[in-house]
């Protein structure tokens, strides 16, 4: 019997930090890196901000070739979302002068926010 209280009392206390370990990472998960793509290339479909090519107005048509995750920041409980900084590479079009288009490059780290609805689904924003 004693044997028995030995296993028993060791293995409940390991569930039970188990348990209490995964309940508390519930609704903090990262959001998956296709899910990341998707949203920032999203984001980035009818334009990128004018600095990212030195545009003099704004940006058109960007073409997104890249998404890289760079570097995740700590989850924000306060706000419930995931800072991260994201490079994105691409090409968008961008006016340069009064009906002046250019074709512009770009390649740069920009920081976007990552949360979820209260329905679950994952939403981004620059920072």
């Amino acid at each position: 019997m004693k044997l028995a209280n030995q296993t028993f009392v060791p293995f409940v206390l390991v569930l039970t930090i188990l348990t209490l370990l995964i309940g508390c990472g519930g609704g903090t998960q990262k959001p998956s890196a296709s899910v990341i793509s998707k949203l920032v290339e999203e984001n980035l479909s009818k334009g990128v901000p004018a600095s990212w090519v030195e545009a003099r107005f704004w940006t058109t048509q960007a073409t997104i070739k890249k998404i890289k995750i760079e570097e995740w920041g700590k989850f924000n409980e306060a706000r419930k979302y995931w800072p991260a900084k994201i490079r994105v590479v691409g090409t968008a079009k961008a006016e340069m002068g009064f009906f002046e288009f250019e074709d512009r490059d770009f390649d740069v780290v920009a920081e976007f926010i990552f949360s979820q609805d209260d329905f679950g689904k994952w939403q981004c924003s620059r920072k």
